[in-house]
């Protein structure tokens, strides 16, 4: 089972030597981008950046941005290490997302998205019943949203 920890002095430094593969980068920002961005957005008190484990050993990052008033999840990032990708951890972290997210009274909908061209992440979002809700033009990245009210599937 998937598990999220919190990024402290124990794991900062393996957070930031995750990696993707080489053709993957253009699609996933660094993850010293994203934990700096929560330093940016800290006084939010809404973004929440999250070391990926399986078992004790580190598999990916995640990055939740949660607005209360429009009552949305949002997965902002997420990645999983080349060395442990294609053991279906991303489909299972996504899982883990959508289970949180419904035991939250507070939310309607979670938020993804992907950069135009990551077939793998389309997919998988798909699979799990997101569907196209926007493009963001400046930044190539294509939003997708799943009604966490409905069962899943």
């Amino acid at each position: 089972m998937i598990q999220l920890k919190e990024i402290g002095e124990d794991n900062f430094y393996e957070v930031i030597g995750l990696k993707v593969h080489d053709t993957q980068e253009k699609f996933v920002a660094p993850n010293v981008r994203s934990i700096a961005e929560c330093w940016l957005y800290r006084e939010n008190g809404d973004t929440f950046p999250y070391a990926v484990y399986k078992g004790d050993e580190m598999v990916g990052f995640l990055l939740l941005d949660l607005d209360a008033e429009e009552r949305k999840y949002m997965i902002w990032r997420m990645m999983i290490d080349e060395c442990h990708q294609g053991k279906g951890y991303g489909r299972e972290l996504v899982e883990h997302v959508i289970e949180m997210a419904r035991s939250d009274d507070g939310y309607d909908v979670l938020i993804a998205d992907y950069v135009t061209g990551n077939e793998a992440m389309e997919k998988l979002l798909r699979t799990l019943g997101f569907e196209e809700s926007g493009f963001e033009e400046e930044v190539n990245e294509v939003v997708m949203t799943l009604d966490i009210q409905s069962p899943l599937l």
